[in-house]
């Protein structure tokens, strides 16, 4: 009898349905949206190729990173419309120049999002900017595996999980080269949708175009952004805002369930690359340079040092080599999943009880986080108080010892 990965920690890859000789499982959505294999047990020959490919149920090697670098792309425009330092706009630009295939996240007409492939410099844009929404990786898999078999090169950007099934599907293809971006979770696609037509009707408009970071509100500020048919933004609002989107995906509450159970979040790497925006950066040694707008760079293995290497050699992008420690001093998620709070079980119940109705499943969570917010900046205030009438002390005290 064939036995998948359980729900709780299956990342919904497709690897398995991808493998599958008779065609008999498929991705299919569960009651709250989530995307799971589902079995045609009436064709299936229990050959077992879906388990053996499965990520979770046989993990594939990982590796120790070697170098850490604080970088970003030398290009001004392609830096400030990036989510970080624009290092992976920069690895794509670089790849496709020298004649490789690019795959990377798109945001398709509906807001889903998927990975596809291009060759190109044109096509490239719509890889940029973060899509905090689960992505659909394995419909590309049959267009790499006809780029490999003909001994073509191929860049592929995505979660440490779909770099997982790629290890498995592809092995150590020499042609192929894998780059992770640092993942906290990823949300289901039915709670952006649900969520974009909410503000939709609310506002009397249809939406157009969308945005998680909008470079034009700063993309460190992590705005949620929407668009008009006349291009005009009618709707931006930030976590701390209210955004209840942004909220249930910053705060963790919001994500798969296999999220907080990730075996891929740990110092021991997939890919041949990492990358992220460098939380932590100064804590381990000073640096002359603020730390907006600034990406990390792990190298894990030879085939990613020597694209690394590549990439600097043609100025595409500034590096600063680092601590290695310090990246995993600053990004919790180099070193565990993200963890479980309050406000997610009481999510869980929520979701189930309003029947996968993300906007009033997430109000309850929102209410009593921002309650604790509050009582917070309450009992904070006379601390404040006395650390500025110290600061100011203080400066006096110096002002008239110079004098």
């Amino acid at each position: 009898m064939i036995k998948l990965a359980t729900h709780d920690v299956c990342t919904g890859c497709g690897a398995c349905a991808f493998k599958c000789p008779k065609q008999c499982i498929s991705m299919e959505k569960d009651a709250i949206g989530q995307i799971y294999p589902l079995i045609d047990s009436t064709n299936c020959v229990e050959c077992h190729s879906c388990e053996k490919v499965c990520p979770i149920l046989s993990k594939p090697v990982s590796y120790k990173s070697r170098k850490a670098y604080a970088a970003w792309s030398n290009d001004v425009e392609e830096r400030r419309t990036s989510a970080s330092g624009g290092i992976a706009i920069e690895m794509y630009k670089y790849a496709v120049s020298i004649g490789w295939f690019a795959v990377g996240a798109v945001q398709n007409k509906d807001f889903s999002v998927s990975h596809t492939m291009v060759s190109s410099l044109e096509e490239l844009i719509a890889f940029k900017n973060s899509k905090y929404v689960f992505s659909d990786a394995y419909s590309v898999f049959p267009k790499i595996r006809s780029v490999l078999k003909d001994k073509k090169k191929v860049l592929f950007i995505g979660l440490p999980c779909q770099v997982a099934a790629f290890r498995k599907l592809f092995r150590d293809d020499e042609n192929l080269l894998l780059v992770e971006v640092v993942c906290h979770g990823t949300t289901p696609f039915s709670y952006l949708r649900q969520h974009i037509d909410m503000l939709s009707k609310q506002a009397g408009k249809t939406v157009s175009r969308m945005s998680f970071r909008d470079p034009d509100t700063h993309t460190y500020t992590f705005t949620f952004t929407l668009y008009g048919e006349d291009g005009k933004r009618f709707y931006a609002k930030r976590t701390k805002d209210g955004d209840t989107y942004q909220f249930g995906y910053h705060w963790a509450i919001s994500y798969r369930e296999n999220c907080y159970h990730c075996s891929f979040a740990q110092p021991e790497r997939i890919a041949d690359i990492t990358i992220a925006d460098y939380h932590g950066l100064g804590l381990c040694n000073p640096c002359d340079f603020d730390s907006k707008k600034v990406s990390l760079i792990l190298e894990n293995t030879d085939k990613g040092h020597l694209f690394v290497n590549e990439l600097i050699a043609c100025k595409c992008i500034h590096t600063e080599q680092r601590p290695m420690e310090e990246p995993f001093k600053g990004e919790p998620q180099l070193r565990h999943p993200s963890l479980k709070s309050k406000y997610r079980l009481l999510f869980e119940e929520q979701i189930a009880l309003k029947n996968g109705d993300f906007e009033k499943a997430i109000i309850l969570p929102l209410q009593k986080f921002n309650r604790k917010q509050k009582v917070e900046s309450i009992c904070l205030f006379p601390s404040k108080i006395i650390k500025r009438f110290v600061k100011v002390m203080l400066k006096r005290i110096n002002h008239n010892l110079i004098r």
